[in-house]
C-alpha cells in the first residue's frame, strides 16, 4: 500500500459525505440545547481546552452520569461538538457531561489522557456538588474512544460500562499517514498508546460501534479489538450501525 492509499484508508471523511455540513449540524444542535437549558460549566484544569460542559436532568438526584469524549484525531474539535448528544441522555434521565482536551501539536497525547482523567474527575465532583452521581459510563468517538479507554485504565472512578464509537485501537498504522504530522509518533510510542495491544484483562464492559461507510480500515480495528476483549474475557457487544457514515453515526447510535 503505498502512502497515498494508506492516507485514504484512514481518511473518514473520504468514505462520507456532506461532512461539513454534518459537523455543522451537530454544532447548532449542540449550541440551540445549551440556549434551552445552560450546562453547568467548568474547567479541569488551567487550560482553557480542558472546559466541560454538565447537563443536569430535571428531578432530585442521584443520576447516572454519562461522560464524552470528542473526536477529531487529537487534533481538531473541542468539548462542545458533542453538546448535541446530551439531550437524549436527559430525555432517558441521566445526566450528561462533555469534556475537552488540548490538541496536537501542542501537547502529546499522553497529557489529553491526563486532562480527560481529570474532566472526569471534575464533572463527576461537580454533579455530586448538585444533585449527586449513581454510577459512570464513559463513551468516546474516534480518537475520543481511544482517549476513553485509557481514562477508564487510568481512573480511579469506578467505570460502569465503555461506548467506544467508531474507534482508533491501534495507532501503529498510523504513523505513515497524514494522521501523524501533528503527532510525531515512531510506532514503538504508537504501539505504547493503542488499546489493541494493552492487557485488556478487568476492562468494564464494552459495546463497539462502528458506521457501515466507516472506513474499512476503521471495522478491521474494531474486530480485532473485540476479539482481544474476547480474548481477555471482557463483555463486549458489537453495534454495526447501517446507512451512516464515521460522522453521522453519532446522531443514531
Amino acid at each position: 500500500m503505498n502512502a497515498l492509499d494508506k492516507d485514504q484508508a484512514y481518511s473518514p471523511s473520504h468514505f462520507a459525505t456532506n461532512v461539513e455540513a454534518t459537523l455543522a449540524r451537530q454544532a447548532d444542535a449542540g449550541r440551540a440545547l445549551v440556549a434551552r437549558r445552560a450546562p453547568l460549566a467548568g474547567r479541569a484544569t488551567a487550560s482553557p481546552a480542558t472546559r466541560f460542559n454538565l447537563f443536569v436532568p430535571d428531578g432530585d438526584g442521584p443520576w447516572t452520569l454519562m461522560v464524552f469524549i470528542h473526536g477529531g484525531y487529537w487534533q481538531e474539535l473541542d468539548a462542545t461538538a458533542t453538546d448535541f448528544l446530551a439531550q437524549r441522555y436527559l430525555a432517558r434521565g441521566m445526566a450528561f457531561a462533555s469534556i475537552g482536551y488540548d490538541l496536537a501539536p501542542d501537547v502529546l497525547i499522553e497529557t489529553m489522557i491526563e486532562q480527560c482523567v481529570q474532566g472526569l474527575a471534575a464533572a463527576f465532583q461537580t454533579l455530586n456538588e448538585h444533585g449527586g452521581a449513581w454510577s459512570i459510563k464513559l463513551g468516546g468517538h474516534s480518537a475520543g474512544a481511544q482517549l476513553a479507554y485509557w481514562v477508564a485504565r487510568r481512573t480511579r472512578l469506578p467505570i460502569d460500562r465503555l461506548l467506544l464509537i467508531s474507534g482508533v485501537f491501534d495507532l501503529a498504522p498510523l504513523v505513515d499517514t497524514y494522521v501523524n504530522a501533528p503527532l510525531d509518533l515512531n510506532v514503538e510510542q504508537a504501539r505504547a498508546l493503542s488499546p489493541l495491544h494493552d492487557d485488556l484483562a478487568g476492562l468494564p464492559p464494552c459495546r463497539v460501534v462502528i458506521a457501515e461507510n466507516d472506513p474499512p480500515a476503521f471495522h478491521r480495528q474494531a474486530d480485532a479489538f473485540l476479539a482481544a476483549l474476547a480474548k481477555a474475557d471482557v463483555h463486549a457487544e458489537r453495534i454495526e450501525l447501517p446507512d451512516c457514515d464515521h460522522f453521522d453515526v453519532l446522531e443514531r447510535f
